[in-house]
């Protein structure tokens, strides 16, 4: 991946899946796989029902890290790219108004439901990158294959 600082958004609008990290109540891991979501730079949105527990561990404990991984790659060019931030629940209108319209453009189904008024019992959740860690095998193995970058 060259140029990986000016290529990260790309890489980041490139993946399908995202691993979401949270810690439960116990001060353990959770993680679990997210469809719907939408990269604005380095901030990331994803929607959910209000009621589920990522939503309850990250009013909790805001601390929160995305794992972004392309599907197939090749060993030799292996690439992902963690982001490290601090989740909240969006509620600032225009802000949330900017969330929806990115997940809506990433995702026409969120977009269906969110024209159709369905998103009564959602969460948008917007997570702001603090740290951006990037593993590219191109570039060697071990530490030398990481980057990392304070945002």
């Amino acid at each position: 991946m060259s140029e990986i600082r000016g290529g990260i958004v790309d890489y980041l609008n490139g993946t399908r899946f995202v691993v979401l990290a949270t810690v439960n109540q116990d001060g353990a891991p959770e993680v679990r796989t997210l469809g719907g979501f939408a990269v604005d730079g380095y901030k990331v949105y994803f929607s959910t029902d209000e009621g589920t527990e990522k939503v309850k561990q990250i009013r909790s404990n805001p601390a929160v890290t995305l794992l972004f991984q392309h599907e197939n790659q090749e060993l030799a060019g292996f690439v992902n790219v963690s982001v490290r931030g601090e989740a909240r629940q969006v509620d600032n209108a225009e802000e949330l108004a900017h969330a929806i319209a990115a997940l809506g453009n990433r995702n026409p189904r969120f977009k269906e439901r969110a024209d159709k008024g369905e998103l009564a019992n959602t969460a948008i959740i917007g997570v702001t990158a603090s740290e951006i860690k990037v593993l590219d095998f191109a570039k060697g193995r071990g530490a030398e294959a990481v980057e990392v970058i304070a945002v």
